[in-house]
């Protein structure tokens, strides 16, 4: 517990997505239900015990203090992670291992990894997950006195602390069932998996009421979040699953960033920390993933190993990337198996040197994770005075002053501080709070972050935008028009400076990606709540135009006159929008210019009526208001099924030289989703 609460009140932490957890749960302590956003029941958070536990707290603080219910939450997480290593000790004590080296060397090795103590005081679930992991390692080590209560016991609380938990239920249970050893027949493995069978009945009953009133109150037990993370990967069928089991180990040994942020600090792969004690910690950790495999090491170590494997496929496989803080679930297993085989080599009878060998490899061990930890604190430190609380904190507060109402929406991938500290609708990106934003990522071409963000902009049409740089730049890359027409530049946020003051900074590149956001406010005047999907060449169903076919250059759709080109209308559209024009070069020189051009817009039905929409002539060398983009907005006749024809002609002397003619940003409205 002193080393927990030491390293809050050294760094000060506090993780970005605490804030998401907790925006839900101060609203369940002031009762605005358990939501994100008060009357929109949607499931934001992933841990049952992680929002329950801070609203908890809150109603400690009669609701009035955000800091003193975040170290009430504190205290509880470091008492949990003081009876994860306790039990884990006391496991090791009793499982009749060399002296008391095996229990220190664990100790030291879990109270020394930078991970571990971080995501046990920076307001995630983590520390709980260890706690309910630990007393099911005890459970298995010491095999006590009614061994399936335990197990049911401590299942549930992983449950009730991650639905994924199953993961290493799963895994122990059947280790346990290999390696464990028997004193009788094959029959004594099967009175092992009654155990396990009993004990999951328990663990069925005492987590089906969190189930059934998620259930009840949602609408579904599956939380959002996970319904929004898992857009990026494919469905896991028997086949991808197959896939996935045959090229995971060649991967562990070809990509060391699989396994990099095993021991290292969170978001540590080229962010600045040294690329040696990368590849080390792959090492170690491929080391911790293959012991199983070994038959002299003690079946302990064997447990704890193919436990950790499996954590390390599963975040690879089905999470899709080794998300920090699902990381400490599988250094706990990794640093168990190592600091047992290290034991178990010094206890030795054996050789001299191999015992001498090991003690020093464990002192080593312990001075490296000491040393990592104590630079890790440092970084975090800076990273909560000056991108936290020094940055992502103003943005939200700023955003909560310049907002017209609570109504506002956001759109952005930082949701913590911005959300919570903004108080608005949040349309973050993947969608952890908004399920607009899951199905505006469903309707869009482009599924990758951040290269659909301009399709989304443009689907949800937020009040706000608050983007890093080069989330700015990509979206201007791909659809330039989406800034440029509907958003005005708001306010920057720029902390660079501050990091680049500070001389010594392992990981700086973390801070760095955080240093810099641009805030753009929706110009005025735009049509609220309506959708906006883009119409592009593959979407057209007749391309005419003289001398060569329609085509896309970026934002336009060039039609030299005469041109013709029909798209079908979309079901649920109400309005067109867009411009037209003839480009500069076209008039320019009054000696050799475009005498002019007619656009039309008609609308054709099913039955084959035609509405005449727009009808428009330019005239660009003689009328300067005729130059340029020309916008229009216009409204569907109902009922709106059929196609829309955008004819160009050329002038009145019917001289179609240098009739560059195009039409730009061509949008359907929709009805709001």
């Amino acid at each position: 517990m002193l080393v927990a609460l030491g390293w809050a009140a050294f760094t000060q932490h506090v993780w970005e997505d605490y804030f998401i957890t907790y925006r839900a749960s101060k609203n369940l302590a002031t009762g605005q239900g358990l939501t994100f956003t008060a009357g929109e029941r949607v499931h934001t958070f992933t841990s049952p015990l992680g929002v329950l536990l801070p609203a908890f707290a809150s109603l400690l603080t009669g609701n009035s203090s955000d800091v003193a219910a975040l170290w009430i939450f504190r205290v509880m997480a470091a008492a949990a992670l003081a009876g994860a290593v306790s039990l884990v000790v006391a496991a090791v004590r009793q499982g009749a291992w060399a002296g008391g080296r095996a229990a220190g060397l664990v100790a030291a090795l879990l109270l020394t990894d930078a991970k571990i103590i971080d995501f046990t005081i920076n307001g995630m679930e983590t520390p709980f997950l260890l706690l309910f992991m630990a007393w099911t390692i005890w459970a298995l080590f010491t095999a006590p006195a009614r061994e399936w209560m335990h197990h049911g016991l401590a299942w549930a609380g992983l449950m009730w602390t991650r639905p994924d938990a199953f993961v290493y239920i799963g895994a122990l249970a059947v280790a346990a069932l290999v390696f464990r050893p028997v004193t009788g027949p094959w029959g004594k493995r099967w009175a092992t998996l009654g155990l396990f069978f009993r004990a999951g009945l328990l663990t069925s009953v005492l987590y089906a009421p969190w189930l059934l009133w998620a259930w009840q109150y949602y609408g579904t037990p599956l939380p959002h979040t996970i319904i929004a993370k898992g857009l990026f990967l494919p469905k896991a069928t028997p086949g991808l699953l197959l896939e996935w089991l045959t090229t995971f180990p060649g991967k562990m040994w070809t990509d060391p960033s699989i396994l990099a942020g095993t021991f290292m600090p969170a978001y540590s792969y080229n962010t600045g920390w040294p690329v040696a004690a990368s590849k080390v910690s792959a090492a170690l950790a491929l080391v911790a993933m293959l012991l199983w495999l070994v038959p002299k090491v003690r079946w302990e170590i064997r447990v704890a190993s193919f436990a950790a494997l499996t954590g390390q496929f599963y975040l690879h496989s089905f999470v899709g990337f080794p998300i920090p803080w699902y990381l400490p679930a599988v250094a706990f297993l990794s640093l168990i198996a190592l600091s047992l085989t290290l034991a178990q080599v010094a206890g030795s009878t054996d050789w001299r040197g191999w015992r001498l060998g090991a003690g020093l490899t464990a002192g080593l061990f312990v001075v490296a994770t000491a040393t990592l930890a104590l630079n890790t604190a440092w970084q975090l430190r800076c990273q909560q005075a000056i991108i936290e609380e020094g940055q992502r904190r103003p943005i939200g507060e700023w955003l909560k002053t310049q907002s017209a109402s609570p109504q506002d929406t956001v759109f952005l991938e930082p949701l913590g501080y911005i959300g919570f500290y903004s108080g608005l609708k949040m349309y973050d990106y993947p969608g952890l709070s908004s399920p607009e934003v899951v199905a505006a990522r469903r309707r869009a071409e482009s599924k990758s972050y951040p290269f659909c963000w301009s399709e989304l902009i443009r689907d949800l049409q937020p009040d706000w935008l608050v983007l890093r740089q080069f989330e700015r730049e990509y979206i201007r890359n791909r659809d330039a028009e989406v800034l440029e027409r509907f958003y005005d530049p708001a306010k920057t946020f720029d902390v660079r400076e501050r990091v680049a003051a500070i001389r010594f900074l392992p990981g700086r590149g973390y801070l760095t990606n955080d240093a810099y956001f641009e805030v753009y406010r929706r110009k005025a005047g735009l049509p609220k709540a309506v959708g906006l999907k883009p119409i592009k060449q593959a979407a057209l169903t007749r391309r005419d135009a003289w001398g060569q076919p329609a085509y896309d250059s970026g934002s336009r759709l060039m039609a030299h006159a005469p041109s013709v080109v029909e798209f079908a209308v979309m079901p649920d559209a109400r309005g067109l929008a867009g411009g037209f024009g003839i480009l500069e070069e076209a008039y320019a020189n009054p000696s050799g210019a475009t005498d002019g051009a007619a656009f039309t817009i008609t609308h054709i039905s099913e039955s084959g009526m035609r509405t005449v929409l727009l009808e428009r002539s330019l005239r660009p060398v003689a009328e300067a208001a005729d130059r340029g983009l020309q916008p229009f907005r216009l409204e569907l006749p109902r009922p709106v099924a059929g196609r829309i024809e955008l004819a160009i002609s050329p002038g009145p002397n019917g001289n179609n030289a240098f009739d560059w003619t195009y039409w730009a940003v061509l949008m359907f409205e929709s009805a709001p989703h």
